[in-house]
């Protein structure tokens, strides 16, 4: 492994039983030993099998709490996002096992507060006991429903799409960001977002997540070094996938249906890529299958500390979907990432804005000593000026309030004494007065403009906050508490492998080393062993035939969902058969192009299409005209016998008043139709039924 990799963390939590699991008589299936980091799971349908054991970073047993699961695997992530690593914490399983309770738990209640609240309140508290450094924060939230990106923040069902950095990476184009003072602030944008989220009852959960949803928070740090600034920029993808279901058991109908469909596809990639990434001999990853293996790209053996928290439920009617998840999760195990600390980006805000501030300074300072400042553009540069005449703004703030109250006492004294002038005329006077008020005014805008200037200045530096030294202290015994506390646990771990290592060790010296008394008593202990060997030689084989069972179900999954693709296909094909005229389609063909970027096909322009522009307009064009109400009446569809038509470039008419000419054409197109279906037809019925075989490793039908 090289020195900068590391492998994805990989914990596990197992929910504890329900009242209905309760009610049903159902069976405990799973054990979890949290100081060994292994789950049990025995076979239900084979009781004097042995049970399975998988060995994790960290195991959770049903009683444990929200906290203990934050300070051991989302504590070392957070803090590493502040020193400008990214990161990703994202919790994968069945639907129904606890995955948003994992994520975001009783927000209201503070022992049942999950991940994502947790993070809100280290961050902040970070930020408030560290003086001497500058931090921007910034959140974003969307989620991936049937395979389509919505933005979570704002009240717009728009469709967004990935893109991709020159450097590397993917990005959500058009993806609202906000700036973040507070971790209420944060805790307000988590209530919107999930006020917007798709949710649903199914039969294995009342609130079940029918979309993928990632809250994005980027985390920008500014450090004087040297009389130099280094700047970092950490990002933290906090990941609440929605479960994998089975009709069978979920009962979905319509909708539901069509989302778990697409659940489980999205999901079924990313265990694709799971599976290729520790395939050493996979020489291709299919991060493109699926959109949210795009996004969680970086994740999943990029430039990301990871950690994966899979959510598992205790009983036996789950035991295929436990195992199944148990599998994967001991896969991602061997993923490894290599992250880095971005260290002086070129897109960090926080220079930007540090930048900006000095400008209006500057022209704050030049406009309140006389001097007048173009008002042209800002211009970045590599170099930031730093900000530190705080005292000069304040001061500056009360010497306009000063000059403001003197100017306005001027003009009180001269209004004044112009009415108290009996020698001058009164039209003279209404002059006087007129150029005062003009002065006056004038004066106004002047200090309207310099209060606005001081006004943008502060929130603009409200925007990058710093520490205080008051609550450094508190961070730092917290911070020293729990490397202490990791320390320990690190230790504990390594003793153990020793353990068990040298175990290992010592069996083996007394194998080698063993005397017998008799040949009966060395015949006895080699049948003992063999019969040991026998023993784990039908685990792996029942192993085996599972994971075959196991692929085969999957295989069988596919094959109904093209079949379903097909038969919507087929739909498509027909609507476009026989109600789009085949000019029409020759043009569609030949304007459509394929985007790199969506990694789909599209047609350019298509926000200019003339139903896009009346919406737009606010259906304004929508009521048809008059012309359009004559030739739908000239139909006559009510009395006729013949309801078919055929489309031509004089518009809808009906078969029968097609000419011979046209009538030919229509008849030679449906024959070259039909002689290609039924070509097409023939030659998948020939087509051989592949070995299941082939289908290992989840490499599927080519």
């Amino acid at each position: 492994m090289s020195k900068n990799s590391e492998s994805v963390k990989v914990a596990v939590r197992c929910r504890p039983i329900s009242r209905k699991e309760q009610e049903d008589n159902r069976n405990l299936i799973v054990q979890v030993n949290q100081k060994t980091g292994e789950i049990i799971v025995q076979n239900p349908k084979a009781e004097g099998e042995q049970p399975k054991t998988f060995t994790f970073d960290k195991t959770y047993a049903p009683d444990c709490k929200q906290s203990e699961i934050y300070d051991e695997t989302a504590y070392p992530i957070v803090e590493s996002v502040l020193t400008g690593y990214n990161g990703t914490i994202f919790a994968y399983g069945q639907t129904g096992t606890g995955k948003t309770h994992t994520m975001e738990g009783n927000i209201n209640v503070p022992d049942l507060r999950g991940i994502i609240p947790r993070t809100f309140d280290h961050i902040f508290k970070t930020i408030n006991g560290t003086p001497g450094v500058q931090f921007m924060v910034r959140a974003s939230m969307f989620e991936l429903y049937n395979e389509e990106i919505r933005d979570l923040l704002v009240k717009s069902n728009k469709k967004l799409e990935i893109r991709e950095h020159k450097n590397g990476g993917t990005y959500v184009k058009d993806l609202s960001s906000f700036m973040i003072q507070s971790a209420e602030e944060l805790m307000e944008k988590l209530n919107f977002g999930k006020e917007n989220r798709q949710v649903g009852a199914t039969s294995m959960n009342q609130d079940s997540s029918r979309s993928h949803s990632i809250f994005s928070l980027q985390v920008e740090t500014c450090v004087e070094q040297d009389g130099n600034q280094r700047i970092t920029q950490g990002k933290l993808n906090l990941v609440d996938l929605a479960g994998s279901e089975r009709q069978s058991k979920t009962n979905a109908t319509g909708d539901r249906l069509k989302e778990g469909i697409s659940i489980n596809q999205s999901l079924t990639t990313l265990g694709n890529v799971i599976s290729a990434l520790v395939d050493g001999k996979s020489s291709h990853i299919p991060y493109r299958d699926s959109k949210l293996t795009r996004i969680l790209s970086d994740s999943l053996g990029g430039n990301t500390k990871t950690v994966m928290i899979a959510n598992i439920g205790p009983v036996d009617y789950n035991y295929d979907e436990t195992v199944t998840t148990l599998r994967y999760a001991w896969r991602a195990k061997s993923i490894k990432n290599k992250p880095k600390i971005n260290e002086d980006p070129k897109d960090a805000m926080i220079r930007q804005f540090q930048e900006e501030i000095t400008k209006l300074k500057e022209q704050l300072a030049g406009s309140v000593e006389g001097q007048p400042h173009d008002g042209g553009d800002v211009e970045y540069v590599d170099k930031v000026i730093k900000v530190t005449d705080n005292e000069k703004l304040q001061e500056t703030e009360k010497r306009l309030e000063q000059e403001r109250q003197q100017i306005k006492k001027e003009f009180e004294d001269q209004r004044q004494k112009i009415l108290s002038q009996k020698n001058v005329q009164e039209e003279e006077k209404k002059k006087l007065l007129k150029k005062l008020k003009e002065k006056e005014e004038a004066q106004k805008i002047e200090r309207e403009k310099y209060e606005k200037l001081v006004k943008k200045i502060k929130k603009m530096e409200e925007k990058v906050m710093k520490g205080e030294s008051q609550y450094q202290e508190a961070l730092e015994k917290e911070r020293q508490i729990k490397l202490h506390e990791q320390e320990i646990e690190e230790k504990r771990k390594r003793d153990q492998q020793l353990q068990d290592q040298l175990k290992e060790k010592e069996l083996l010296r007394n194998d080698l080393t063993k005397k017998y008394n008799s040949y009966q008593e060395e015949n006895e202990d080699k049948t003992q062993k063999l019969k040991q060997l026998q023993e784990r030689l039908k685990v792996i084989q029942t192993e085996n035939q599972e994971i075959e069972d196991f692929y085969v179900s999957e295989i069988d999954e596919l094959q109904e969902r093209r079949r379903d693709l097909l038969q919507e296909l087929k739909l498509k094909q027909l609507i476009l058969e026989y109600f789009v005229p085949q000019q029409e389609l020759e043009q569609l063909q030949l304007r459509a192009v394929f985007n790199d970027d969506i990694d789909d096909w599209m047609y350019p322009n298509l926000q200019l299409a003339g139903n896009t522009l009346r919406m737009n307009r606010g259906g304004k064009d929508l009521a048809p005209n008059q012309q359009e109400l004559d030739e739908i009446e000239a139909l006559n569809l009510n009395g006729h016998p013949n309801v078919y038509f055929a489309y031509t470039e004089e518009g809808p008419v009906r078969e029968e008043e097609l000419n011979p000419q046209e009538k030919k054409q229509k008849e030679s197109r449906k024959k070259q139709q039909t002689g290609k279906r039924s070509k097409k037809k023939e030659q998948e019925e020939k087509k051989p039924q592949k070995n299941i075989a082939k289908a290992k490793g989840l490499g599927f039908y080519n």
